[in-house]
């Protein structure tokens, strides 16, 4: 059975809007970059990590500079400066394919926060998937924004597919719902733009282009 934790944070992520799934996962990677700028990015493991990856990705990196974590950037990119600084000394540019490469030819670490997205993403699927039995979660995410496409067909196929009789029906059912109903929104507003109708009453159908884009695309910044 998944976390009581996890019940609640699916449960209170219905009543919001958006794709679930990357609501959830996109909060969970937030708090993992504010603990690192404000504590984590000092612990020598925490750096050695970060050291291997060469660093966040370009989102992460990008979205700790919008977060103001100049010190904490600072430290942990000296280091790889450091690092690549040297490979150059070294190779006197005689062995340019090994430049900006770990040293001894290991692999390059996959990004911190990306790891931590994956993660909770997955678990927060099989989550989702214990869940949707219960009827009072299923009558909650029948009535919420749903998943993002990536995210639907990523929850119907994740391995393993832990009895998927109990759970898959149901999460299909809700989804095609869901989007039967965003999709009636849609063609409303579109009607409405017709100059015919452009006196009647507005509705929820006017932002029903941002739930499109939202469940085509996913969430804005919440897919890595």
């Amino acid at each position: 059975m998944q976390s009581s934790w996890d019940f609640e944070r699916l449960s209170e992520a219905c009543n919001k809007a958006g794709c679930i799934l990357c609501r959830l996962t996109g909060e969970t990677t937030q708090r993992y970059l504010e603990t690192w700028k404000d504590e984590m990015f000092t612990e020598v493991d925490v750096r050695a990590k970060l050291r291997s990856s060469r660093g966040f990705c370009n989102t992460h990196t990008w979205r700790l500079v919008q977060m103001g974590a100049s010190l904490p950037l600072a430290q942990a990119y000296r280091d790889i400066i450091t690092d690549e600084i040297e490979q150059l000394e070294n190779d006197g540019g005689r062995h340019r394919q090994r430049w900006f490469h770990p040293k001894n030819g290991e692999a390059l670490s996959p990004c911190p926060a990306c790891q931590q997205s994956n993660e909770a993403l997955t678990r927060f699927v099989f989550s989702l998937r214990q869940s949707l039995p219960e009827p009072s979660f299923y009558t909650l995410f029948l009535s919420s924004h749903g998943l993002c496409l990536q995210h639907f067909h990523l929850s119907c196929t994740l391995k393993p597919l832990a009895a998927p009789e109990t759970w898959l029906p149901l999460l299909r059912q809700a989804q095609l719902a869901i989007m039967q109903r965003l999709e009636a929104q849609l063609s409303e507003l579109i009607r409405k733009h017709d100059y015919r109708y452009k006196n009647e009453a507005r509705g929820a159908e006017m932002t029903s282009w941002q739930s499109a884009a939202g469940l085509v695309s996913g969430e804005e910044g919440s897919i890595t």
